[in-house]
């Protein structure tokens, strides 16, 4: 029997649940012990293991319970990549995705450039290495200005009101966190268009980039599109009892604004 101390230590070796788990137990024991991260897949590498959320799902919706608990390091090796099955790949690609539209218009124009994005094999060092930095820099800067969500911090649920509806009305089962954040993201994308808030061209170069990326970007099949209105309202960000959501206004920058009417979620969604 380990008999964990106030400064005891748990390392997170793994992937986003696992990073989150531990850091939530780390988190909770004693009020609070050491968390080092060491993230594993691609999405805890630029998302999960950065930025002190931590969680755990319930019925009634994603990470409803949980901690802020700031990791006392974290140590990325993008060698252990190279082990990750494609379609975990895929998944981180649409949190990076995220942050080219949301902080980084250079890293989406680098994004863009690339010839292939959905395996790992075809994107080289450099473009890992710049992909695994940018992401992890906006995350830390966005994070360093509103650590406990206040106000800033929001901007990185992008993509993430729908998705996050979408995964729990499917159950966890049907499609991945990155391939919901996929369609969350067109989702949000269209919302701007009929918003007038960007171009029909800005949002169709987003989804270009999120299907290079091997994504989904359609809702999946028999998903009741009222019941994914009723689960926006458990969502963590409603605020008055509205949905606030995060909107593109061009690439490299978003608003969050609760504005947006069911009809419009309704009529976008209803063409996915």
């Amino acid at each position: 029997q380990s008999r964990l101390e106030r400064d005891s230590t748990i390392v997170a070796l793994g992937g986003g649940v696992v990073g989150d788990l531990t850091g939530f137990a780390a988190a909770t024991w004693l009020r609070g012990i050491n968390v080092v991260q060491v993230p594993t897949s691609l999405l805890a590498m630029v998302d999960a293991a950065i930025g002190g959320k931590t969680g755990v799902n319930h019925p009634q919706g994603k990470n409803l319970i949980g901690a802020f608990h700031q990791p006392r390091f974290v140590l990325i090796d993008p060698q252990v990549l190279k082990t990750l099955p494609p379609r975990e790949f895929r998944a981180g690609m649409a949190e990076v995705i995220k942050y080219g539209i949301i902080w980084n218009d250079q890293l989406f124009a680098k994004l863009e450039a690339a010839k292939r994005l959905d395996q790992m094999r075809y994107v080289d060092e450099e473009l890992l290495s710049y992909i695994l930095s940018c992401s992890c820099q906006a995350k830390a800067d966005v994070v360093s200005q509103d650590e406990k969500e206040g106000g800033l911090r929001a901007i990185l649920n992008y993509g993430h009101t729908i998705g996050h509806a979408v995964e729990s009305l499917t159950g966890y089962k049907v499609v991945n966190h990155g391939e919901a954040v996929g369609i969350g993201m067109v989702a949000a994308g269209e919302i701007a268009v009929q918003l007038e808030m960007w171009t029909s061209g800005e949002a169709q170069r987003q989804n270009k980039l999120i299907e290079k990326a091997g994504l989904p970007s359609k809702l999946p099949q028999g998903l009741d599109i009222e019941g994914i209105i009723d689960t926006l309202q458990t969502d963590k960000k409603v605020k008055d009892g509205k949905v606030r959501f995060v909107l593109p206004s061009k690439i490299g920058e978003v608003i969050v604004t609760d504005r947006v009417s069911a009809d419009v979620i309704r009529d976008v969604l209803g063409k996915m």
